[in-house]
């Protein structure tokens, strides 16, 4: 049977004044019902005043995954519905380049999130700047990730596979990538214990250091290192981009280095006041290169033609 790990929203008890909580679910693995794969989820840590905040951003991982363009092949039909998985990991599927309202799932069209120029941004929500902000302001001091984890059997390639965002030098090995799963459980079970199941909203909650793993830094479990199990860093300060990576085991052999893969000019920003955006530099077209070139060439002609004269 395969294991499902839904990453939830974090939400403190009821009975802790300290905590806020927004009923919506972040979905997990792939199933029948839900063909692309967990969502992601926006964190932001504040490790001084101990309390974080967790968002759902209602896209699923394989929405956010151009297959073609990473090069990544799926080893993961043959445990899973093949129709439903197979399609979703193949699909040239994105979701519709703009801004995102809080609480708003995106619409998926045909195309890719590494389309030159593509941008996609999630509005503030102002659950976030009233509980880690400063007079509606959020402080560079804060760190921040976004990510999602699919468990969809051991034993085969991409079977288990993350997406996170890093500046670091990313490289990890199939056993431990394999362990963000096991590692980063606590965390997940925590809040799926607070939460009413199905994604249908995407809400946000928050979470003190006294809640234990609904934290985002808990003991244990901290998530600030996929739950002690990445040597990389995958958290920045507001305000600094952060690149962005899709990492799959590559074996069942755990010592072999697993897939890591970049995508390509892309990045993402969580801004002071709150937004959070996802942006693909604009690369010049080929008849754009070659006008710039064209020009280049001519201002040297001209500057060789009055050296002569």
């Amino acid at each position: 049977m395969n294991m499902k790990f839904a990453f939830t929203v974090i939400a403190a008890s009821l009975a802790l004044a300290s905590a806020g909580q927004a009923n919506a679910t972040i979905a997990g693995q792939d199933t029948a019902g839900n063909i692309g794969g967990p969502e992601m989820f926006l964190a932001v840590w504040d490790s001084v005043a101990q309390k974080s905040y967790i968002r759902d951003l209602g896209v699923h991982f394989n929405d956010f995954l151009p297959a073609a363009s990473l090069g990544i092949t799926s080893g993961l039909a043959s445990k899973q519905d093949k129709t439903s998985l197979g399609t979703s990991i193949s699909s040239t599927a994105a979701p519709v380049a703009g801004t995102v309202a809080f609480g708003a799932t995106p619409s998926i069209v045909a195309g890719s999130v590494l389309t030159s120029g593509y941008s996609l941004s999630f509005a503030a929500d102002p659950l976030l700047a009233s509980f880690l902000g400063t007079a509606g302001s959020l402080s560079t001091s804060l760190q921040w990730m976004v990510g999602a984890y699919d468990n969809t059997g051991t034993g085969l390639v991409n079977g288990q596979r993350a997406l996170t965002t890093s500046n670091g030098a990313v490289a990890i090995s199939n056993s431990v990538l394999s362990n963000f799963s096991s590692g980063s459980a606590p965390y997940i079970t925590a809040n799926n214990g607070l939460m009413p199941s199905g994604d249908a909203a995407n809400g946000s909650a928050t979470a003190v250091k006294a809640d234990g793993d609904t934290y985002f830094d808990a003991a244990g479990s901290p998530m600030s290192s996929w739950g002690g199990n990445s040597t990389f860093p995958v958290t920045a300060a507001v305000g600094t981009s952060q690149k962005f990576w899709y990492l799959g085991v590559s074996s069942t052999n755990g010592p072999d280095a697993a897939g890591v893969t970049p995508f390509t000019n892309a990045s993402w920003k969580l801004d002071t006041a709150g937004n959070l955006a996802y942006t693909v530099a604009a690369v010049p077209e080929a008849d754009t290169w070659a006008m710039l070139l064209a020009g280049l060439g001519m201002m040297g002609f001209i500057a060789r033609r009055r050296l002569q004269g």
